[in-house]
């Protein structure tokens, strides 16, 4: 007595591969089959591209938005310098804060080479430098063009590099000179006037957003608690974090430490409406992407519908020959299952290598743009497209797909197997 062929055993492996790989004119896979392969690996590529691009939009943004802000917002201005530096000690003593350094930030007119433009001074010491994430040198270059050095701190400043030098920038470069005007007032005998200084560029920073980097200057905390009128007093904390998602325990312990004699707020207050759009953004891409993978793993069931009515006598003939039902289940949907398989295997090989070699990507589609970017960053507010490949992404993405064509292929596969033999062979 024969012994019946295993589940999945290399009977059924061999008929659902010599399916695939018959020519069209034998009765092997219809182009539908081609065209739903060729769906699923534009479809797998394309999400796998995308979620990787708005993660890194995402990220970026967030690195450059949190390099240049504060994770939690001190409010010290009733206070003396001496009693916001006692607060800011606390706080830097407990476990989740990284560093409480203090600032004065003022909205100012900046002038140069005739042109004029807003800006945002804020004022830091020399030693805070190094708690900018983005000073990759932890200001060294601008300490040794002098920042901070001379007479109520000098008068050498930090400009970012879209505000010195960007489309709408005033065109300096470190070593030029730019002038500062305020809306202090002198009072003078014709009646108050603008308060206004001369100072020298020590240096240009990138924080990552245009935003930032065409807003702001930095300028020794000295020389603008002169030009401010803030003399022994600070303006706020600039307080950082180990994780800055955690600002709310944070808060809740800053709040204890200092007896609830300091008003906090975190960043997520300013930017959380934006960050959770783009949370929102990325979820219905997704979906719809996913729809997209769907539609295109549907057209598995037409390709493998017409392999079998192609192979109707093969199946009957391997019934008769004591191929059981389920069997020519497995064998069919073995055909399908291979077809969204191989489709999401290269759309992820694709996928991926695009994310790697995105830079590669952008300078190609650049090069035939006759001049102009295709991501241009004044425009977007990043420097460059940004792309961060989440591995998780990638092999969810792929199992998306692989269950959706094995589920798919149940259908003609189950069709496939209620075939009459004998029915089948009378007919054919």
């Amino acid at each position: 007595m024969s012994q019946a062929a295993a589940p999945f055993g290399k009977l059924e492996r061999t008929l659902a591969w010599r399916y695939l790989r018959a020519k069209r004119e034998h009765g092997g896979a219809s182009l539908i089959s081609i065209i739903s392969f060729i769906g699923i690996f534009f479809a797998v590529a394309a999400l796998i591209i995308t979620m990787s691009i708005m993660s890194g939009f995402r990220a970026t943004l967030l690195d450059a938005l949190l390099g240049g802000q504060p994770h939690i917002y001190g409010v010290v201005s009733s206070f003396t310098e001496e009693e916001a530096d006692a607060i800011a000690k606390k706080i830097e003593a407990l476990p989740d804060v990284l560093s409480a350094r203090p600032y004065i930030e003022e909205y100012v007119l900046v002038a140069a080479n005739g042109r004029k433009t807003g800006a945002a001074v804020r004022a830091l010491r020399p030693e805070d430098l190094k708690t900018m994430p983005f000073l990759k040198d932890g200001g060294a270059a601008a300490i040794e063009a002098g920042f901070g050095e001379g007479k109520n701190g000098g008068n050498v400043i930090m400009m970012g590099s879209f505000l010195a030098a960007g489309r709408d920038g005033l065109g300096v470069r470190p070593g030029d000179k730019v002038e500062i005007v305020t809306v202090q007032a002198n009072n003078t005998v014709v009646g108050a006037t603008p308060r206004s200084k001369t100072y020298t560029v020590g240096d240009i920073f990138e924080t990552g957003s245009v935003e930032l980097d065409a807003l702001y200057i930095f300028m020794p905390m000295d020389q603008a608690q002169v030009l401010f009128q803030s003399k022994d007093h600070y303006q706020m904390l600039d307080i950082r974090l180990k994780d800055p998602d955690k600002t709310h325990e944070a808060m809740k312990a800053i709040s204890e430490a200092t007896g609830n004699g300091l008003y906090i707020f975190d960043w997520k207050s300013q930017r959380a409406a934006y960050f959770n759009a783009l949370k929102v953004e990325r979820t219905m891409v997704r979906l719809l992407v996913m729809v997209i993978m769907g539609i295109a793993t549907l057209n598995i069931i037409v390709g493998v519908v017409m392999l079998v009515k192609n192979k109707t006598r093969d199946i009957a003939i391997l019934r008769t020959m004591g191929l059981g039902r389920g069997g020519v289940l497995r064998v069919f949907l073995m055909v399908g299952t291979v077809l969204g398989t191989l489709g999401a295997a290269l759309g992820m090989l694709v996928g991926v290598l695009f994310v790697l070699n995105i830079g590669a990507v952008e300078a190609f589609i650049n090069f035939f743009m006759d001049g102009q970017k295709v991501f241009d960053a004044e425009t977007y507010g990043l420097s460059h497209l940004p792309a961060i490949l989440d591995w998780g992404d990638v092999f969810s993405t792929g199992l998306y797909a692989l269950l959706m064509s094995a589920g798919v292929s149940i259908i003609p596969a189950w069709w496939a197997s209620r075939q009459d033999p004998v029915s089948a062979l009378r007919f054919e």
